[in-house]
């Protein structure tokens, strides 16, 4: 019996990811796990290269979707498709580092695999890299292109690759390939036109489902895809890598995760209201308010579980002079509104970036028998912000990403976002409070 044919169409929003080199660039995102050395290093303290891609092989069983490469429809008449690498073996995505390294703000990108080439569009869309610690610890440093799944995704995979127990690796693992590739990208088109006509099996159904879409939306979108060279060509003649690619640094921090809570909680919010409030907060007011994108997912009730991709942007809104209480509560407002499908009001403020929250785990979990000592996220985004912060909760641990331009004092930016998450920057309220009981 031969093995049957495997296509996932890539969807129209997610396609935009890959429609230029810049947009390509742009929508990398990464992870470094910090793990417990011992259980991976051979007796002369060098990393077991073998062990490791044993366990790797193990953890990514469970992962089918990391065997996927892209495959692009014929003249642009459909997007790409996921289909699988014929004897896909991980351990070609592995790179190794014995040489020592520190876990700093400036070599953090480079543990999860940025500082060289961007991942290659024919190949599975994912790479890790192990490097030796001088804290005796190896940094598990990975990257995955935003095309392949949303945040929450993501997660889910560090989720897949851990375990809530300590297990060796089991060299014997194999994958469970979903299918073969088609012998030829003919197959994509077809492949949509068969999905289509299964979920509208009636010809009036299909005929208004085809027309619900403007025609001329869809002209704009093939030309587009079949106009990439006359993009690129644009892109290197105007050096616009350059304006819309801009050098950025981050910094990363680590705050109690439960005090962090109690704080949101106190000004009447989520924990990921507060870090929106703070992520305001920590950048220069403006006259027209200050707005910060925030990701909400729709996967609720069992909606777009199996989509990889099922995020959209909410605009949040402080308005001038606000506190972090009155911001707190501006955000938890606007994305209440757009959870429940209410009309919002659009935002006028400044633009400066995007802030989220995902929770990883609630207690610590192992790489094979390693255990996970520390997490920290590299988030894609918009490199012209002034401001993007990406958090997640560890165990009691929360881990906080900030990133902006090279010439904005991130430093600065991370410490007032840490204050706001801390409790350590006041409201107007006890601000005033705190004038009248010293005026008394």
């Amino acid at each position: 019996m031969s093995t049957p044919v495997h296509l996932d169409l890539v969807r129209t929003l997610d396609e935009q990811n890959i429609s230029t080199s810049i947009a390509y660039e742009a929508a990398h995102t990464g992870a470094v796990l910090v793990l417990d050395g011992e259980p991976f290093r051979l007796p002369d303290g060098r990393l077991d290269r073998a062990r490791l891609l044993a366990q790797v092989r193990t953890s990514l069983a469970r992962v089918p979707e990391f065997s996927l490469r892209l495959m692009m429809s014929p003249l642009g008449i459909t997007t790409p498709a996921w289909v699988p690498v014929a004897g896909f073996d991980p351990a070609l995505q592995v790179t190794f580092d014995d040489e020592d390294a520190e876990l700093t703000d400036d070599t953090l990108r480079s543990l999860a695999g940025f500082g060289g080439p961007v991942l290659p569009i024919d190949r599975p869309l994912w790479d890790i890299r192990f490097t030796s610690l001088s804290s005796g610890e190896i940094a598990l440093g990975s990257r995955m292109h935003h095309v392949v799944g949303d945040g929450q995704w993501g997660f889910s995979v560090i989720q897949r690759v851990t375990s809530a127990e300590p297990s060796a690796p089991d060299p014997s693992v194999g994958f469970d390939v979903p299918g073969r590739a088609p012998r030829t990208s003919l197959a994509v088109p077809v492949h949509a036109l068969r999905a289509f006509l299964r979920a509208h099996p009636i010809g009036a159904d299909a005929w208004r489902e085809y027309w619900r879409k403007p025609f001329l939306k869809r002209v704009k979108r093939l030309a587009g895809r079949n106009a990439r060279f006359a993009r690129e060509y644009w892109i290197r003649r105007r050096g616009l890598r350059a304006v819309f690619l801009p050098p950025t640094h981050l910094s990363v921090f680590e705050v109690p995760a439960s005090p962090a809570a109690r704080q949101a909680a106190r000004l009447r919010g989520s924990l990921n209201d507060l870090l929106v409030a703070a992520a305001m907060s920590a950048v220069d007011d403006d006259d027209r308010g200050v707005d910060v994108l925030v990701p909400v997912s729709h996967r609720r009730g069992g909606a777009g579980g199996d989509v990889r991709n099922h995020v959209s942007m909410v605009r949040a809104h402080g308005e001038p002079g606000a506190d972090l209480a009155a911001r707190v509560a501006s955000v938890r407002a606007i994305v209440r509104a757009v959870v429940k499908g209410e009309e919002v009001q659009a935002a006028a403020g400044r633009l400066v970036g995007y802030a989220t929250l995902m929770p990883l785990a609630e207690h610590p979990v192992w790489f094979g028998d390693a255990l996970v000592r520390h997490v920290a996220i590299i988030p894609a985004g918009d490199p012209r912000s002034e401001i993007s912060v990406f958090a997640t909760v560890y165990a009691e641990t929360l881990s906080v990403t900030v990133i902006s331009r090279l010439e904005l004092d991130v430093d600065r930016m991370a410490a007032a976002v840490a204050a706001g998450l801390t409790g350590a920057a006041r409201t107007a309220g006890e601000r005033s409070q705190t004038a009248e009981e010293a005026a008394a």
